[in-house]
């Protein structure tokens, strides 16, 4: 096993940073979709007013929901004697099996469903 791992190249994070980059990266494409489509519109109008005196739309796309399933390669460690012990995950791939030697019957799954919800109104 070789001692001399690059933590950033088998991915492992905490729990709570890997849930959060999944989250940015959906809202991340969701972005460009919308940017997209702003500037199709904007295209429309400049190259084709008749049609978009016509009340044209250009089609607009949105990610409904975005399901991950991922086999994941579970560690607690725990920092301080009094402190908390926090839970790591590695995506379970090649490089982390070669890397560290792990084997797949060790493996958890984390499943993870994000949806839109409706904004917050402030009442």
């Amino acid at each position: 096993m070789a001692t001399d791992v690059n933590m950033n190249e088998v991915l492992i994070s905490p729990l709570a940073t890997m849930v959060r980059e999944i989250g940015a990266s959906v809202a991340d494409a969701q972005r460009a979709l919308d940017a997209a489509a702003i500037d199709n519109q904007a295209r429309l109008a400049a190259e084709h007013p008749e049609l978009q005196a016509l009340g044209y739309q250009v089609t607009w796309y949105q990610i409904p929901e975005a399901s991950v399933e991922m086999k994941m390669a579970l560690h607690f460690e725990k920092t301080q004697p009094a402190g908390p012990a926090r839970m790591y995950l590695a995506p379970f791939n090649t490089k982390y099996r070669n890397v560290l030697g792990f084997s797949a019957e060790g493996s958890s799954t984390l499943k993870l469903r994000i949806v839109p919800v409706p904004p917050h109104t402030g009442a």
